[in-house]
């Protein structure tokens, strides 16, 4: 009897944490849903100092002196709503940020010419004047941070990707 009674109590154990995974879940998606009704209705709020402000608490969390579990769990909640903000913004932004977004992530500087070009060839000088606004936006915004914040790899990258946009369209002038 008492072998019998302990595997009907480890069934039962078994069945309670799949009941309590079960409302996690529901948990867990009703939060995502709240979630995102809040991205939605507070969008215009989304700035880039507000983007700063989540970097900078994820940056002191992740570098305090001692990383509790409630910490590490805060600190991947912040990431997750970062990464839903700029996931909302960038709903917005058009075809030419997703196309730069893209271009930035080539290592290769050949092979970021490449695609850039080919897609100028492509779509043409109202997609290049697009990227071209898009790229003279983000070295402004660059210069107006101050210190090193700013990863000079990406400055370098945009500067570059600018110049051949710059001359896509000055000898597609030059040609009209």
């Amino acid at each position: 009897p008492t072998l019998s009674s302990n595997k009907e109590e480890s069934f039962e154990s078994e069945e309670e944490e799949e009941d309590d995974d079960d409302g996690e879940k529901d948990q867990i998606q009703r939060a995502e849903e709240r979630l995102d009704q809040v991205l939605e209705h507070e969008k215009e709020n989304f700035t880039p100092g507000f983007l700063r402000h989540i970097e900078g608490e994820c940056t002191r969390i992740a570098n305090a002196p001692k990383m509790t579990r409630e910490s590490a769990r805060l600190l991947q909640m912040m990431r997750v709503i970062q990464a839903r903000v700029v996931e909302e913004l960038g709903k917005d932004l058009g075809e030419g940020a997703l196309v730069l977004g893209q271009l930035l992530g080539y290592d290769d500087k050949d092979e970021r010419f490449a695609v850039l070009n080919a897609g100028l060839q492509v779509r043409g000088i109202s997609f290049a004047k697009e990227l071209s606004g898009l790229t003279k936006e983000a070295l402004e915004g660059f210069s107006n941070i101050p210190g090193d914040a700013v990863d000079p790899t990406l400055v370098a990258r945009v500067t570059e990707i600018d110049g051949w946009i710059d001359s896509f369209l000055t000898d597609k002038t030059i040609k009209s």
